[in-house]
């Protein structure tokens, strides 16, 4: 297990990636989940990014195995600790994969931090309640219902918010196996609620053409936590981005479309990273 302290809260990571290669010439790509997440529950982006990439993965501040701290949590203030755990681990500049609140951070790091972006991946998330498209009534009303729910009831219900039924109906036994794994390192429900208010004040809408990355936005078209009207807005915003709609998936298009999430991620990295290597280095492999 690896941890390291900054910014005052002692963090959680993982490296995964080639070992035959140094390290600096694979494309690193940085993973940050979405609210209340922690890298246990992605096993499935794992064993795919450590492949072509130097793969990093953390529990954000308060998350999994990281150190809860006092006082609020911020979205800015979580891009700060991923832009210093990027530091400490002697990592200049990497490819930031965002997802939901994750999506949040990124964008947060990319503004504040550009130095340490070479490319953004944005999925299913917004650049803020206020301009952004909420939830409808529903789906509102669903979430909070869900919150007076347990075990295993509490685990379908938060699933039908994020997948068809089909996918579930199709996988459940898996989707329960991975649940369970991961609960173990479950996220506390106080560090789970700081965040909720860290991401019900997040807005960059007005600051999004300050990201001059690369930047690949991924949205299912069935998102009914984050409709996809929310990845048009920062896909307009952000200047050259390109929108990639996953055309029958929701909030959870990780593992619903993984196979054609994977390969546009992919291929977006290998291509924003071979365009920034100097021709010398290209001409030697």
């Amino acid at each position: 297990m690896c941890y390291l302290t900054v910014n005052g809260a002692r963090l959680y990571y993982e490296v995964h990636g080639p070992t035959e290669r140094h390290p600096d010439d694979a494309p690193t790509l940085v993973f940050i989940s979405g609210l209340g997440g922690h890298i246990a529950e992605v096993p499935h982006l794992v064993d795919v990014y450590r492949r072509p990439f130097r793969f990093l993965g953390f529990d954000g501040r308060g998350c999994g195995r990281s150190e809860a701290t006092d006082g609020e949590y911020t979205i800015a203030g979580y891009a700060d600790d991923a832009a210093a755990l990027l530091e400490a681990l002697g990592i200049a500049s990497a490819f930031i994969y965002g997802s939901s609140m994750g999506g949040m951070v990124a964008q947060e790091l990319a503004i504040r931090h550009p130095q340490r972006v070479q490319g953004l991946i944005l999925g299913c998330t917004t650049a803020g309640a206020i301009r952004g498209q909420p939830p409808s009534p529903e789906t509102v009303q669903a979430l909070i219902r869900n919150q007076t729910l347990t075990g295993d009831e509490a685990l379908e219900a938060g699933w039908a918010l994020g997948y068809s039924r089909a996918y579930i109906d199709a996988n459940r036994d898996a989707m329960y196996a991975r649940a369970r794994a991961a609960a173990r390192y479950a996220t506390p429900r106080e560090s789970y609620m700081k965040q909720v208010l860290a991401a019900a004040r997040h807005d960059t809408y007005d600051r999004l053409a300050r990201i001059a990355c690369p930047t690949l936005v991924l949205h299912g078209s069935e998102d009914l936590m984050m409709p996809l009207r929310n990845g048009a807005l920062l896909a307009a915003g952000i200047p050259g981005a390109q929108l990639r709609v996953l055309h029958g998936a929701g909030h959870g298009y990780n593992l619903e479309a993984q196979a054609e999430a994977d390969a546009a991620v992919i291929d977006f990295v290998l291509h924003h990273h071979a365009a920034t290597q100097p021709a010398s280095a290209s001409a030697l492999r």
